[in-house]
């Protein structure tokens, strides 16, 4: 199993990340101009993005009061990479979370973009700062490197019988859709009992240049995905 191979789809951040015109950012991280206005940036309608005080929309969608924005995803941008084929190849999908109680909403439309509507929502809350998914690229990951040699001879104690230790941080740094469920509180055998069950990884945004620190996962299952139900996802955030 440790030799397993998943298909992933790979999402890379643009560069500067963006927060509500209407709030005051301490200078100290306004210095190297990664940080700006979202006012200052040229936001496409219904681009796919994580986080920030922008939302594109449904007309009809009510914003759930007791959650926050996290992401939306155009599926024509994200689904031409998805070699599984459990996408929808067209519309839209949005996530809203409160990252606190691990809980959130997943809605999907399939609508054109040009239905969407942009809603603003200024925060100093979980998710206040928003930054565009700039590339999406299908790739692999492989169960073994989750696993790390040892450091030192107490660490060699501790490894198992091929000699390794799971590495609870590895899989943090990448942002995807599908492949190893990534949680860094949790056990070896809590994520391999995820990766053997039906659950798949709906979305992982870690620490490439989305997250400073943290990672935001969300889970579905197999046949919920393909039936396109996203009632009973499971949301989680780990951060050491």
């Amino acid at each position: 199993m440790k030799n397993e191979i998943f298909d992933i789809i790979e999402l890379r951040p643009a560069t500067k990340h963006y927060y509500g015109d209407s709030l005051k950012i301490p200078e100290i991280l306004l210095e190297d101009g990664l940080l700006v206005k979202v006012g200052t940036l040229d936001i496409p309608l219904g681009h796919s993005r994580y986080g920030g005080p922008i939302a594109d929309l449904p007309r009809d969608f009510e914003y759930p009061k007791d959650l926050r924005f996290a992401a939306q995803l155009d599926l024509k941008q994200i689904a031409p990479h998805d070699k599984s084929g459990l996408l929808p190849k067209t519309g839209h999908l949005f996530f809203f979370a409160d990252i606190m109680e691990d809980k959130g909403l997943v809605v999907y439309r399939d609508i054109a973009t040009s239905e969407l509507e942009r809603v603003v929502k200024d925060h100093e809350d979980n998710f206040f700062e928003g930054v565009l998914i700039k590339e999406v690229f299908a790739n692999t990951e492989k169960l073994s490197s989750r696993y790390r040699q040892p450091e030192d001879e107490y660490e060699e104690d501790d490894a198992n019988e091929d000699g390794v230790l799971w590495d609870y941080f590895q899989g943090s740094e990448t942002s995807k859709i599908f492949g190893i469920f990534t949680h860094c509180q949790a056990q070896e055998q809590e994520i391999l009992n995820v990766v053997q069950s039906s659950k798949v990884v709906l979305l992982q945004i870690g620490e490439n240049g989305f997250n400073e620190e943290g990672v935001f996962s969300v889970l579905i299952e197999e046949n919920d995905l393909k039936e396109l139900n996203f009632d009973n996802c499971t949301f989680y955030w780990g951060q050491s």
